[in-house]
């Protein structure tokens, strides 16, 4: 088993564990917020937020947002400096989906607010991609002579 197989291993079983799960992605400056916590089925959180300096913050944020729900307890962070798409190929999509099910938030409901939060993050980082070809927001090394 390589590096790469190992890290998606952990990230598959920590996502069934955690009560909420934060993948980063460094190079759009955002992350989807998972939180699992509900009661009566009912309080579920997928969200796509500003990415955070650290664990802590993010903590500090989810409390804020959710203060009815108190103390995080678990939290898995997980960066991600791959597609969007490949959070599919890999099935990370799914164990959200499977991760919210299973803590009583209807599999329909599961996967409409993934795949809007998953369309969101998709809509940003094409986005960006039309930025890095426009060179809007980035410095050459060299100039042109054109």
């Amino acid at each position: 088993m390589d590096d790469e197989d190992h890290f998606l291993n952990q990230v598959l079983s920590g996502i069934a564990e955690a009560e909420i799960i934060t993948i980063f992605f460094p190079l759009l400056r955002r992350a989807i917020v998972v939180d699992t916590r509900n009661r009566d089925g009912e309080g579920h959180m997928v969200e796509v937020l500003s990415q955070v300096g650290s664990m802590e913050e993010r903590i500090a944020v989810i409390e804020g947002m959710r203060p009815e729900f108190g103390k995080v307890h678990s939290i898995l962070g997980i960066p991600w400096i791959k597609s969007i798409n490949s959070l599919r190929e890999q099935g990370i999509i799914e164990r959200l989906v499977d991760r919210l099910s299973n803590s009583a938030m209807p599999r329909s409901k599961a996967q409409e607010k993934v795949r809007r939060a998953i369309a969101q993050l998709a809509h940003i980082e094409h986005r960006a991609f039309l930025a890095l070809i426009r060179g809007e927001g980035y410095q050459t090394l060299w100039s042109s002579r054109v």
